[in-house]
């Protein structure tokens, strides 16, 4: 705002940005204008002179971040420099504040920045960016396979066996709390967020503190549910006093509620920071995060879960007859707490709190299912639990990658210069798979030469790979429809989408799986 009492107006809609300037003279003009905009959003869009434009910094729209640097153009008649050029010359005559100047320097270069990519450079980034990243994420879930082998040793577990059953549903739902952090950093920062320092670092704290508010939340419902499990799993009818049996099961609780919500936390504390950071440099390099975030959080995130839960255990076990286990599990609640109230504060956090827990529900209902399956089929078919993360994992890893991008591309616009977006989403599409299956045959040949066992013939390969065809077809489908209903319907894809394909991915990947090694025997 100007000393003078002067007002400037820019009414900006959140991450929608948008190269189309179109004619504004007239009524008319405006009205087709808005149809470039999200059908909840065109009621924001109101007629303008050329030099009135308005500026917000919220919307009304669920789905859409309330920063002040998210903004987007309301079509104009001016072309790109001109529209430059104009606000270059209101801000001259404007006094405003570092932050608003910096808003605008963002502002202008999001106007100048051509969004629309060729094909050929849309398949040598995808190729350069997404084919490593899956390579990480395989080498990841290989060494989360040995980890959890090792942990199993560990007598933690067989002095309380419900931790068994808390594994699995760990891994499922902090898993998607962390993937929906990297989809939402990933927006952020491909609308231009993180060009401005000041607010990068206020959209990784803010994410930050939902982050660890939201594993906080997972830990305490994965310690209940394994402790209630634990309960109906057990005979302690035998051997002891009916008192002495419901004081070792109080015990036992006290280390499954401790172990899961101090594994929880302190993990999505670790992968919060590196999916900051994986963020941050990504976009400073030029590399579009939207193509590494959520396999490199996934992959890294089973591996630091693991190793948190089997130190965590460890150390909890001999501290049993005391107070500290009860203690711990007392200090994470009345941490989330505070973080309940740090985020409720933040106007630009406080509406994702609700978000996204019936997806995480039906995440963990999905892939226990399908780890059901996987135990049912394994005395069967030995071979088959060895593929199944690799096979789930990589699937899973294209379909929030590709997720990711189209969250991104509908906050950013649902046109890129004119042109419907549609024929790019097909080429991604392709792309992503086949990247798939070299992938995971590279992985299945591997796996032949370390194990022999699995007798991996040429049927066998062919019957797999076209597994993992229909399986990467079925979840890249699965992504575009769920993407595009959730924007449609006002809920952030960032906030709900990813826990969806995970769980179906999985469920639909052991089935498959299973008929594989039907199909062979």
């Amino acid at each position: 705002m100007s000393s003078s009492g002067e007002t400037l107006n820019i009414e900006l809609s959140p991450l929608i940005i948008s190269n189309s300037f179109i004619a504004s003279d007239n009524n008319n003009d405006t009205n087709e204008a808005n149809d470039f905009l999200h059908p909840q959003l065109q009621h924001q869009s109101n007629t303008h002179s050329k030099s009135n434009i308005s500026l917000l910094t919220t919307s009304d729209h669920p789905s859409e971040s309330r920063y002040s640097s998210d903004i987007a153009l309301t079509p104009m008649r001016h072309s790109i420099s001109s529209s430059s050029s104009n606000i270059d010359n209101t801000i001259d005559n404007s006094n405003h504040d570092s932050d608003t100047a910096s808003t605008f320097t963002t502002l202008e270069s999001a106007i100048t920045e051509e969004r629309y990519k060729s094909p050929r450079q849309i398949i040598k980034e995808l190729t350069i960016e997404v084919l490593p990243a899956l390579l990480v994420s395989v080498a990841g879930s290989i060494l989360a396979g040995y980890i959890l082998g090792t942990i199993q040793t560990n007598p933690a577990f067989d002095r309380i066996p419900a931790l068994f059953i808390m594994v699995p549903i760990m891994l499922n739902l902090k898993s998607n709390t962390e993937l929906n952090m990297s989809t939402r950093l990933s927006t952020l920062a491909n609308c231009g967020v993180f060009d401005n320092k000041r607010e990068g670092i206020r959209a990784m704290q803010s994410n930050m503190e939902l982050l660890l508010l939201q594993s906080t939340v997972v830990g305490v419902c994965i310690g209940f549910i394994s402790t209630v499990l634990s309960l109906v799993s057990r005979d302690r009818v035998d051997g002891g006093s009916s008192e002495n049996a419901v004081f070792d099961f109080f015990l036992e609780a006290t280390i499954l509620m401790a172990s899961g919500i101090g594994c929880a936390v302190i993990g999505s504390a670790v992968i919060g920071i590196l999916i900051a950071l994986t963020v941050r440099i990504s976009h400073a390099y030029g590399v579009d995060p939207d193509n590494i975030g959520t396999p490199i959080a996934s992959s890294f995130g089973d591996m630091t879960t693991l190793l948190i839960l089997g130190l965590l255990t460890s150390f909890l076990i001999p501290l049993m007859h005391t107070p500290w286990p009860l203690l711990i599990t007392l200090g994470f609640v009345a941490l989330g707490f505070v973080l309940f109230q740090i985020v409720r504060a933040n106007e630009q956090m406080s509406h994702h709190i609700s978000k996204g827990w019936l997806p995480l529900l039906y995440a963990a209902i999905t892939s226990s299912v399908a780890g059901l399956i996987v135990e049912k089929c394994a005395e069967k078919y030995p071979g088959m639990p060895a593929l199944v993360p690799v096979l789930n994992g990589i699937g899973g890893n294209i379909g929030t990658v590709f997720a990711s991008r189209l969250s991104t591309g509908l906050h950013l616009h649902s046109r890129q210069n004119g042109r419907d977006s549609s024929a790019e989403h097909d080429l991604v599409m392709l792309i992503l798979l086949l990247i798939n299956i070299p992938v995971q045959v590279g992985f299945l040949a591997m796996h032949q030469f370390v194990d022999p066992s699995l007798n991996a013939n040429l049927w066998f390969i062919l019957v797999y790979t076209s597994a993992t065809v229909v399986h990467g077809i079925a979840i890249l489908a699965l992504v575009r429809v769920a993407c595009n209903y959730l924007w449609t319907r006002g809920y952030d894809p960032d906030d709900c989408v990813n826990p969806f394909i995970t769980g179906s991915g999985d469920m639909l990947g052991t089935i498959l799986l299973a008929l594989v090694f039907f199909a062979i025997a």
